[in-house]
């Protein structure tokens, strides 16, 4: 009977955590990651959702003059979604593509000589922190909006079973985005292309989709319109399948892109 090799799978993971460790060092201090890309991961869509949100109350408590409707848990947390989980994919995307710069690659492949355990550290990495991002971003709004605007979203709620469905799959989602964007970075090999192109996809190309001759039917099967979906959210447009279904969609879609990276990676080795 053949067995497994203990030995090789101790050493692959041993990879993996060093190359994780190593990511943690190379960002510590005043890197990107901590002072632009993090802080606009939390701060961005919390500003625009507040700032929508007390906009809204302002017309509701006009008396008499306008009727505004109260938002609910399903249309709460949309920018939570699109920009912080798309900023945790430009964060590792930033991050893998980094190496091309000063020689650093050369110094990777002579520490850790297979590509895959590089990779998937750095996934492990950004993946745990877009994660947490993820999670305190959504609690901050979704507990903040009754308080900012109560008549028009008093109903939202982290405990209704919108909110506790957003709570396991926006980190998840960001989980999996990180490795898309660490593919992507693996893929280009340019910190800015690696951005841009994952900038340019989630706030044009998805919604650009839709002017192309049976627009409609591709922007359902879009990697972030399933996203959003997939949480519980509301949108004008539906994937042909259901939540559970549009989460592993997604998910599938972001897992592929680093996989198509890994190999590569792996035979230019």
């Amino acid at each position: 009977m053949a067995r497994g090799n203990p030995a090789g799978v101790r050493v692959s993971t041993v990879a993996v955590a060093r190359s994780a460790r190593a990511e943690i060092i190379r960002t510590g201090g005043r890197s990107r990651l901590w002072t632009v890309v993090a802080p606009a991961a939390v701060i961005v869509p919390v500003v625009i959702t507040f700032g929508i949100a007390l906009v809204a109350e302002s017309f509701a408590r006009i008396p008499g003059q306008i009727s505004v409707l109260q938002v609910t848990t399903s249309n709460a947390a949309y920018w939570v979604i699109t920009i912080t989980v798309a900023l945790v994919a430009v964060a590792g995307a930033d991050g893998q593509a980094a190496e091309s710069r000063y020689g650093a690659g050369e110094h990777v492949r002579l520490a850790i000589p297979q590509a895959w355990p590089v990779l998937l550290g750095r996934w492990v990495f950004y993946g745990a922190l877009g994660a947490l991002v993820a999670i305190a971003t959504l609690v901050v709004v979704l507990a903040g909006l009754p308080a900012v605007a109560p008549i028009v979203y008093g109903p939202v709620s982290l405990t209704d079973d919108v909110g506790l469905r957003l709570l396991w799959t926006v980190p998840m989602l960001a989980l999996f985005a990180a490795g898309a964007g660490v593919g992507v970075g693996a893929l280009t090999r340019s910190p800015l292309a690696a951005v841009g192109g994952i900038l340019l996809w989630a706030f044009v190309a998805e919604t650009a989709a839709g002017y192309l001759p049976s627009g409609a039917t591709l922007q359902r099967f879009m990697p972030l319109l399933n996203a959003v979906y997939a949480t519980g959210q509301d949108t004008v447009l539906t994937p042909p399948w259901g939540q559970t279904g549009a989460l592993l969609y997604a998910c599938s879609v972001f897992t592929a892109i680093f996989m198509i990276a890994a190999v590569g990676r792996t035979i230019r080795r």
